[in-house]
């Protein structure tokens, strides 16, 4: 009798320590199942945090690119001549707006080698290869790669002009005409045509690539492009220009030409197809920062006379 006592008062305390291990383990799993749902939650809150960050990262750098078209708008209103002494020139550093920071800057794109040239209706441009050539000899770059990058250039763009056709087909559908975007970008090209492009980034900020072929702003230039679109000018004397037109811009494509050395007036025409002091592609940067969120926009805008400057695309970096 007595062992049967001991063996029950054995199960029933077995029974409490199983039911007090029991208990732990519920207890342990519930707390973990609340940490992993505080911790979802938590998560949760940061990305929606970080997705309100960036949509009013988004939106207050559209504004900017935005404000950059007004500007433009009004510079043409003012006068007809662009140089880098006009106030839309100037940078706008970062500043204060509601619960973030906004600034950026406007880069005219005419002042440099258009890329574009190295083609004309889908073949290879002499002119634009010379031009090309002499570019890349100032920077000691093989004089080779132009003649590759025209091909590749050429190539593309009859794909391109290929696209833009559809594009027109469907608007007439549609009646919504799509955004031109720009046929490639210049490590794209470089990469087409086999070029080496961590040397070619030499002559990133002395290139575009803009839908169609522009005339180059002799206001805006520097000595290495004025050198490259001007056969027969030394970057000696491409410095000289640049050094007077440091004191007074130049007021016409005339006046560039009436610059320029004596033995070049006469075989340098002031073609209006060649040079300007009027600019109509421009690049738009603009920044953000909201929270933890930094949103960096690049927009390409076409400006023409008495009408609002157009977006042609906009990238995020």
């Amino acid at each position: 009798m007595k062992n049967a006592m001991k063996n029950v008062h054995r199960l029933r305390r077995r029974e409490h320590g199983m039911a007090l291990i029991v208990a732990i383990l519920i207890a342990a799993l519930v707390a973990s199942l609340a940490f992993a749902l505080s911790a979802r939650e938590r998560l949760w809150l940061t990305q929606l945090g970080n997705r309100n960050d960036f949509a009013a990262a988004q939106s207050t750098a559209l504004s900017a690119i935005d404000l950059a078209r007004l500007s433009l708008r009004d510079d043409m209103r003012n006068n007809h001549v662009d140089h880098l002494f006009e106030a839309w020139t100037v940078p706008v550093p970062p500043i204060n707006v509601e619960d973030g920071r906004v600034g950026g800057r406007i880069v005219e794109l005419q002042g440099r080698l258009n890329l574009y040239t190295l083609q004309s209706n889908g073949k290879v441009n002499a002119a634009g290869v010379l031009a090309l050539q002499r570019l890349l000899s100032t920077q000691s770059l093989p004089a080779a790669w132009a003649g590759k990058m025209a091909e590749a250039m050429a190539a593309r763009v009859t794909l391109w002009l290929k696209a833009r056709k559809l594009d027109a087909a469907a608007a007439r559908i549609t009646g919504k005409l799509l955004p031109v975007s720009s046929p490639m970008e210049l490590g794209e090209l470089a990469g087409l045509s086999g070029g080496d492009i961590e040397k070619l980034a030499a002559i990133e900020p002395l290139t575009a690539l803009l839908p169609e072929s522009t005339p180059v702003n002799v206001n805006f230039a520097p000595p290495e492009v004025l050198m490259a679109v001007i056969p027969g000018l030394s970057l000696q004397d491409a410095e000289s220009l640049v050094s007077r037109r440091a004191r007074a811009h130049f007021t016409s494509a005339r006046g560039f030409v009436n610059a320029l050395p004596e033995k070049l007036r006469k075989s340098t025409p002031a073609s209006a197809a060649l040079y300007t002091v009027e600019s109509q592609y421009f690049l738009s940067e603009a920044e953000a920062w909201y929270g933890r969120v930094h949103v960096r926009l690049q927009a390409l805008l076409y400006r023409q006379r008495g009408r609002m400057p157009e977006i042609v695309w906009v990238r995020r970096e």
